[in-house]
């Protein structure tokens, strides 16, 4: 009990803050995404030489992040795919000067891996609030996902019998993952239609949109889950970090974020 208390207690700060700044946006929310972005890749550091004995460039690694933020901020996402061949260059460099070939290769792997799967995923979070009326369905995304993670934790823990059918998370239940898919387009269509209801905003504007953001929450909202409960399987940690309490670290808490909003976004500019 005092576990769940501690996790609603910062659950009820972390949820307000992150609705402020998304409906801030700007350089605001660019600066937090920022912050964000250089813890997770602490944590990542951190793991990585605690439970693989393996050091990456910490200092690469955060002036990457940084770069690319600013990068994004300043020329949006099309260019970056060669700000990212600079980087994965610049690391072949970095091996070659540092003269250690034993680990050369899987630093680079894990070193470029951080960098797109942290500093990349979490800046398409400030790239949806460029889009019309952008800050709004970033502040539903979120919504929703909080939504979505919570019906299918509380309905796979009472209700789910058939568990570990992902080695990933082995109390993630078939219950539990079609309550989050189910919840996510109960609450998308919902959502949407109090929203025009009460303020007049439309943030989605026809039901194939309504359904495209369901299937982005409800199936790979989870999936981000169980792309970083790999990650920690195959490190051999039950969390990322203890910097939040009762949710573990950045990377625990923004995982789902991280896979959500990158597929949202390329919807909505080039799939819709």
């Amino acid at each position: 009990m005092k576990d769940f208390n501690i996790r609603l207690i910062f659950a009820l700060i972390y949820g307000p803050v992150m609705l402020l700044f998304a409906w801030l946006g700007g350089i605001y929310l660019q600066i937090l995404i920022s912050i964000v972005a250089l813890l997770g890749i602490k944590e990542y550091y951190e793991l990585l030489k605690n439970q693989k004995k393996l050091r990456l460039h910490f200092s690469f690694l955060l002036i990457a992040t940084l770069i690319t933020h600013i990068f994004i901020y300043f020329f949006g996402i099309n260019p970056v795919i060669f700000l990212l061949l600079f980087f994965l260059i610049s690391l072949f460099i970095i091996e070659i000067f540092h003269n250690k070939i034993d680990q050369a290769t899987p630093r680079i792997s894990y070193s470029f891996f951080g960098l797109f799967y942290i500093s990349l995923t979490l800046e398409f979070l400030y790239l949806i609030t460029e889009l019309p009326r952008g800050n709004y369905l970033l502040m539903f995304l979120m919504i929703l996902v909080w939504i979505t993670d919570t019906a299918a934790y509380v309905i796979g823990s009472k209700f789910g019998k058939v568990r570990n059918i992902f080695k990933a998370s082995r109390n993630k239940s078939i219950c539990g993952f079609v309550a989050g898919i189910a919840s996510a387009f109960i609450f998308c269509f919902l959502g949407n239609t109090l929203v025009m209801s009460l303020f007049h905003i439309q943030l989605l504007s026809s039901w194939q949109d309504c359904i495209a953001l369901a299937i982005i929450v409800g199936i790979f909202d989870q999936i981000g889950d169980l792309i970083e409960s790999t990650l920690k399987r195959f490190l051999g940690v039950k969390d990322s970090s203890h910097l939040i309490p009762g949710h573990g670290g950045i990377l625990d808490r923004f995982d789902s974020l991280m896979i959500t909003a990158p597929l949202l976004y390329f919807y909505l500019t080039i799939l819709r």
